[in-house]
C-alpha cells in the first residue's frame, strides 16, 4: 500500500469493514466516495439534498402534528418549523449547486480528454461562460483529478504536453531526402521504407 493514501482510500479496506463490522463501514464508503474526485460533486450534492429534504419534511410534520393536536407552544413550533425549512431549503440549494458545478467539471474534462480543444475561448463559448470563468473552471478540474492530460496554459490555449512530446518525438524521425532518380524533394519519416513521391523509386535514408 502507498503511504501517501489514507486508509479508507482502499477499496478492500471498505469491502472489509463492511463485512466486519458495518457502521464503520459505512462511514468509510462515506469518505472513499466523498474523496474520489469524479464523485464528490454529485455525491455530496445528493447528500445534502436528501439532507434537505428530510428537513423540510420534518418541518411540515411538525406543522401538520401542530395543527392536529395544538400544544400551546405556538412560538416555540414556529421557530422551530422556520428552522428546519431554513436549513432544509439551504441544503437543498447548495446540493444542486454542488451538482450543477460537477457538470461543469464533467463538460470541461469530456472538452479535454476526448475533443482536445486547445482554446480558452472555444471551452468558454461552448460552456457559455467567460474566458476568466473558463480557465478556473479548467484549473480547478486539473487539480481535482477530472483530466487527464497534462496541460499548461499560454496565449489563452491549452497546450498538451504529450501532444508536444509526440511532436518531438516525430522531429526527430523527419527526413528531407532527394531521389536519386529524379531528383524530386521528398519529405518522409526514417522509420518507415518511403518511395519517391514523384516517380516511385525507392529512396536511399541516411540516418
Amino acid at each position: 500500500m502507498e503511504l501517501d493514501k489514507k486508509i479508507y482510500q482502499y477499496w478492500i479496506v471498505v469491502v472489509l469493514a463492511l463485512i466486519i463490522f458495518w457502521p464503520a463501514g459505512l462511514i468509510l464508503l462515506y469518505l472513499k466516495l466523498r474523496d474520489s474526485s469524479k464523485n464528490r460533486f454529485k455525491f455530496s450534492g445528493t447528500i445534502k439534498i436528501v439532507i434537505g429534504v428530510c428537513s423540510v419534511f420534518f418541518a411540515l410534520i411538525g406543522t401538520a402534528a401542530e395543527i392536529d393536536e395544538p400544544t400551546g407552544e405556538v412560538v416555540l413550533t414556529i421557530v422551530m418549523v422556520s428552522i428546519l425549512l431554513i436549513i432544509g431549503v439551504a441544503f437543498i440549494y447548495f446540493g444542486m449547486k454542488n451538482i450543477k458545478v460537477g457538470r461543469v467539471y464533467e463538460k470541461v474534462a469530456n472538452l479535454i480528454n476526448f475533443q482536445e480543444v486547445e482554446s480558452i475561448e472555444e471551452i468558454a463559448r461552448k460552456l457559455q461562460i467567460t474566458e476568466e470563468r473558463a480557465t478556473e473552471y479548467i484549473s480547478k478540474a486539473v487539480s481535482l483529478g477530472f483530466c487527464n492530460k497534462e496541460i499548461e496554459y499560454k496565449n489563452k490555449k491549452i497546450i498538451y504536453k504529450k501532444k508536444i512530446e509526440e511532436e518531438v518525438e516525430k522531429k526527430k524521425h523527419e527526413r528531407i531526402v532527394k531521389c536519386e532518380c529524379c531528383g524530386g524533394i521528398n519529405h518522409i519519416d526514417d522509420t518507415q521504407a518511403k518511395a519517391c513521391e514523384y516517380c516511385g523509386m525507392g529512396l536511399m535514408i541516411n540516418k
